[in-house]
């Protein structure tokens, strides 16, 4: 039996309520698991069941669905020994993966700290990821005129070569 409309929009006006609060990544995921014990699907499952093409992720641009890999997934093929190696595989997963064109230190490492691998210092780890020939990641730009002002990263094509290799089992670390 398919539910009535308005029950449905109901249904959606209440998790969008219970998840208004929640941090922006957290939000998604709960909102996520919430349709899915609703209805039996995730947002992006509904999205690209009722429009042709892969569903937008979370600021709007288009996520194949096959590219849509959670980080730990990346975390099972490698396993970074340096914490350089962590900061540059948690770029890699928000730029590749996620689609962002640029990423910050504290996604990153709010992201490592989530499954457990947080790193001491993420700025010292940029750096050194910056400081490698060829440079493996490369500052786009900062906001703000402060010393402390939040700098925005790009991993590099030698960072992204680096770390697929790596992921395909190519390089050990």
């Amino acid at each position: 039996m398919t539910p009535d409309i308005s029950d449905v929009k109901k249904l959606l006006d209440e998790i969008n309520a219970a998840v208004s609060s929640y941090d922006p990544i957290l939000k998604e995921k709960a909102r996520d698991l919430l349709l899915k014990q609703a209805f039996g699907m995730g947002i992006t499952q509904m999205q690209s069941s009722s429009q042709a093409g892969p569903a937008p992720d979370r600021r709007g641009t288009r996520v194949d669905a096959a590219e849509s890999v959670p980080f730990t997934a990346l975390i099972e093929k490698w396993t970074p020994s340096t914490q350089a190696d962590w900061a540059l595989l948690g770029a890699y997963y928000f730029q590749r993966i996620m689609g962002e064109q640029n990423v910050t230190g504290l996604q990153v490492n709010r992201e490592l700290k989530q499954h457990g691998y947080g790193v001491t210092n993420i700025t010292d780890c940029f750096t050194t990821n910056m400081q490698t020939e060829p440079k493996r990641m490369h500052q786009a730009g900062k906001s703000g005129k402060s010393k402390q002002a939040k700098k925005l990263y790009l991993v590099t094509t030698a960072g992204i070569k680096y770390v697929e290799d790596r992921l395909n089992g190519a390089h050990e670390s």
